[in-house]
């Protein structure tokens, strides 16, 4: 419903407006469509976790686990939280758009290998793996964000969005020759 009235909007103001070009702010989502993946890249993420454990104020133990992982993290635009501005320039038939910021999704842990390179007398190696792995995706979320700053991820993101605003442009049948996206800054 929204899309159609999208297309009404636009083609009423491509009609209507004499100097050719038109803007719409949207603070609502397309219909059905609440979020837009842009782009997932696929990391091989290592590290080596220390554990201390003390018993008797004076005996410890260290022992070191070892955790290498494959995490899959998504980069998309939120439609519902997210304002966004289409511009439609008749005359050049151009679409010009503000997206919403690019968003990192909570990585998705695809495999994840566990090995103990020091082991300890007082510490259970697997109990403290498994707490290791249970925080994985929580500790993964900042090398998702580091990401978003290359280049190529957001080339990949800039390139979707466009297919994406073209194929939507044509469904409403509008003329678009050319997309520009630019993305909105995340906040501070």
């Amino acid at each position: 419903m929204k899309r159609i009235s999208l297309l009404i909007i636009l083609l009423v103001f491509s009609l209507s407006c004499s100097n050719n070009v038109v803007t719409k702010t949207y603070t609502e989502k397309f219909e059905g469509l609440t979020q837009l993946v842009l782009a997932s890249e696929t990391k091989n993420v290592n590290f080596v976790e220390e554990v201390k454990k003390t018993a008797l104020v004076f005996l410890t133990s260290n022992a070191k686990v070892e955790v290498n992982s494959s995490v899959t993290f998504d980069f998309y635009l939120d439609f519902e939280k997210d304002p966004y501005q289409i511009d439609y320039d008749k005359k050049n038939n151009a679409l010009n758009v503000s997206a919403p910021r690019i968003r990192v999704k909570k990585p998705v842990i695809n495999n994840s290998t566990v090995s103990y390179p020091e082991r300890g007398i007082l510490v259970n190696e697997d109990r403290e793996a498994v707490q290791i792995l249970e925080t994985l995706t929580d500790r993964f979320i900042s090398e998702g964000e580091e990401l978003l700053k290359e280049q190529y991820v957001m080339d990949k993101c800039r390139e979707k969005a466009v297919e994406f605003f073209k194929d939507m442009s044509e469904d409403m049948s509008l003329n678009v020759k050319t997309v520009n996206v630019t993305f909105q800054e995340p906040e501070q």
